[in-house]
């Protein structure tokens, strides 16, 4: 017995390793154009272009995070390829002890190479006082980093990485939403 396709129940959010169901048009193997094959859901956003990443940062990380320290990858380098970001949206959310450091939140290519100078968009004075609730920044690249946003080195084959200008110290939590897309060097 075949089930069709309207009849399956529907998945909102798929996985990266999820399979979909495609009709190769051009594919002439068995005679007639249109066989059916699979594809990945990442294969297939992948090709689209706009990719979206949540990483998930606990107290420890974001207390270690310090450009020359442990910066945070958000997207890992690739071979020949430039991360050309659109957007990283911050939800920082209060959990314990108030951040009292006046630190900058920042991000851009390679932390180790920009020595928090050069860098693509930032977060002055991040959390800073907040001492309930939930504070949230969309960043598309701010004006005012670096050298009018001029890397003093290549950004391919670099990491794009979030990190802070010194030490944080308070007791919070972030999820980083960063969408981004790959471009051939």
């Amino acid at each position: 017995m075949s089930t069709k396709l309207t009849d399956l129940a529907a998945l909102a959010v798929p996985a990266g390793g999820d399979l979909l169901t495609l009709v190769d048009v051009d594919d002439l193997s068995g005679g007639a154009a249109g066989t059916s094959k699979k594809i990945t859901y990442d294969n297939l956003t992948g090709k689209l272009g706009i990719q979206t990443k949540k990483i998930t940062l606990d107290n420890a990380d974001v207390l270690a995070m310090k450009y020359n320290n442990t910066p945070i990858t958000l997207k890992a380098a690739e071979a020949l390829k430039i991360i050309m970001p659109i957007s990283v949206i911050c939800v920082a959310t209060y959990g314990a002890d108030p951040e009292g450091s006046s630190e900058d939140l920042r991000m851009g290519w390679d932390a180790s190479q920009s020595n928090t100078l050069d860098r693509w968009g930032e977060g002055r004075d991040w959390m800073n006082g907040v001492t309930s609730g939930t504070i949230t920044a969309g960043l598309g690249g701010a004006s005012s980093a670096g050298s009018s946003q001029i890397m003093t080195f290549s950004i391919t084959n670099s990491p794009f990485q979030i990190w802070c200008t010194g030490d944080f110290d308070g007791g919070w939590t972030m999820d980083v939403y960063f969408s981004y897309v790959m471009l051939d060097a």
